[in-house]
């Protein structure tokens, strides 16, 4: 049986021309939006912790 890796949901409201510029990137890698999302948070963070530091 798999073990689950993401159990944390989170909804985000974004403005429409937001949503619509990461459809478009999502649509065009074949990527779910949820995917992209921790791809953004984790560069994210690396950033902010090199910040830190």
């Amino acid at each position: 049986m798999r073990e689950a890796c993401f159990t944390r949901p989170l909804t985000v409201a974004l403005p429409e021309e937001v949503f619509r510029q990461i459809k478009e990137i999502t649509d065009e890698k074949r990527i779910s939006m949820a995917q992209w999302f921790r791809a953004v948070a984790e560069k994210a963070l690396i950033e902010e912790n090199k910040n830190r530091n």
